[in-house]
Parts: C-alpha cells; structure tokens; sequence
C-alpha cells in the first residue's frame, strides 16, 4: 500500500511511513509550508538502540532527564509542544542500519513512534514519521509514502 506524501501533508494525517528514496527539499518543504515543524535525524552511524534513540533525542531536544528507553521515548515523543503550528514532520533518514542490526529493537521503535503518532491524533495534531528505508523487507508493516522523490 502506498500513501501520496502531498495528500498526508495536506490533510493533516498523522501515522509512521517508510520510504525507499530520498524525500526531496521542496517535498519537505511543503509540510513547512503547511506550518509543520521539520525535523530531520540523520541515523547513517546508528546501528542499536542507544545510537537512535541519542540522535533522536538531540535532534528534538529532550530533557537531560530523558531515560534512554522505549517508555521514555513515548514520553518525551507525547511531552512535545504539540499545541502550535500543524504539527511535526519527523524524518528519519537512513534508518536501515539500525533495522538490519537490530530488528527487534528497530520494531520496539517503530512501535513507540506508532503509539505516538496515535496519540497526537487524538490531540487533533499531526506527527508524521517517515522512515528511509533501502528495502521494504525491513519493515513492511509501514504503508510507503510516494510523492515527489529525488
């Protein structure tokens, strides 16, 4: 199943997304466009758990007290200041190291972004997580986003 990028941005869909190609400048662009906060985390060294959870946790500044571990992330994912702008687009880049080093704990991560983004829809805002992935072997439970690649 395939998701149009343009048409998540638009309406405002929350929910975790893999990707096979690069998301261009001007495709994220858009979202900022939208009033979506951007943020990307380079994960090209990250190959376990604490790799991707410290680059994500510097990219979206979360407090020193950050626990380094699944419900700590969840917590801090949800503790984001929701309540301005249309929402965060969360782009994580070069992720399949970290899925094909540690699966299950790539799963585990996936699965917090998931309970996140569920729970900033109940909030009526939108988190949008994409994910690049090389091969949708890694995590084919994610819908693939298509739109304008580079």
């Amino acid at each position: 199943m395939k998701a149009d990028f343009s048409k998540l941005v638009e309406t405002g869909a929350s929910g975790v997304y893999r990707c096979h190609s690069t998301l261009s400048e001007a495709t994220l662009g858009a979202a900022a466009q939208r009033g979506m906060r951007v943020e990307k985390v380079a994960l090209t060294g990250a190959r376990d758990k604490n790799a991707f959870l410290n680059a994500v946790a510097k990219v979206l500044a979360f407090p020193e007290y950050f626990g380094h571990n699944w419900d700590a992330f969840y917590d801090c994912l949800v503790d984001l200041e929701h309540d301005k702008g249309e929402g965060l687009l969360l782009l994580l880049r070069d992720a399949s190291g970290f899925a094909r080093a540690q699966a299950e704990e790539f799963a585990a991560a996936v699965d917090a972004l998931q309970d996140a983004t569920d729970f900033w829809e109940g909030e009526q805002k939108t988190l949008l997580v994409v994910v690049e992935l090389e091969a949708p072997v890694l995590a084919p439970e994610l819908a693939e986003v298509s739109g304008r690649l580079d």
